[in-house]
């Protein structure tokens, strides 16, 4: 581990991903100013943060979780796969629906909010970091307000069942969804007939509601699809 030049104690080596290039820059700069922080690496995308990974030593990853191709949950889903002890903390506009819920779900050390101000970003980073879990305040109250709204719906969905939920969202019928996500007709349909069970609907009406309740229908991509799309 290397040393810092102006602290006794190791560099906590630190990957900034996010696809608004002002954005990643500006946190770099905030942090490059801790003295026991270092950017090491900076990702536009989650296709380029797992480029780097294989390339780069680091500990911990900043990772937004709004980004265009496979998405930030898909990245730190992969990333953690290939480094079962990697360090990941969210960054995202979302606080509400099952953003934070999936992330922490899937390996994410810590949540925090676009909007936390850059002490509560230099905290997190050092809690987890020390092996804690970091969820910002305003992220932790959404969590459990929307548990006791919609009763955990969405908690047990599959990744593929989260993809042909969306796909019904956007109006696509069993045909259409299998032809995009390259399944057969006979597999979305079984995957439809799971969601209705599990979300308690009787119709890809009342599918579409409850997951734009929940949240689930602008969730994004938590598995590689054949088209690539959210």
């Amino acid at each position: 581990m290397k040393e810092g030049n102006n602290t006794t104690g190791p560099v906590i080596r630190i990957m900034v991903v996010d696809d608004q290039r002002l954005v990643r820059r500006c946190i770099c700069a905030k942090l490059n100013s801790v003295p026991e922080f270092k950017v090491v690496a900076e990702a536009e995308s989650g296709e380029r943060a797992r480029q780097i990974a294989r390339e780069t030593a680091f500990d911990l990853v900043l990772m937004d979780l709004n980004m265009p191709g496979i998405g930030g949950l898909e990245a730190t889903r992969r990333l953690l796969a290939a480094q079962p002890g990697c360090k990941i903390i969210g960054l995202s506009m979302y606080i509400e629906g099952p953003y934070p819920r999936k992330f922490l779900e899937l390996g994410g050390a810590g949540y925090v909010s676009k909007n936390a101000d850059t002490e509560e970003l230099i905290r997190a980073i050092r809690e987890v970091w020390r092996g804690e879990c970091y969820i910002s305040a305003d992220v932790a109250q959404e969590i459990a307000i929307a548990r006791a709204q919609i009763g955990g719906a969405g908690d047990d969905l599959t990744q593929r069942e989260i993809q042909v939920l969306q796909k019904i969202c956007a109006g696509l019928g069993i045909e259409a969804i299998a032809n995009v996500l390259c399944l057969s007709p006979k597999t979305v349909a079984y995957h439809r007939r799971r969601l209705l069970e599990k979300l308690g609907a009787d119709n890809d009406v009342r599918l579409a509601i409850v997951a734009r309740n929940s949240g689930l229908a602008e969730l994004g991509a938590v598995a590689e699809v054949a088209d690539g799309a959210a």
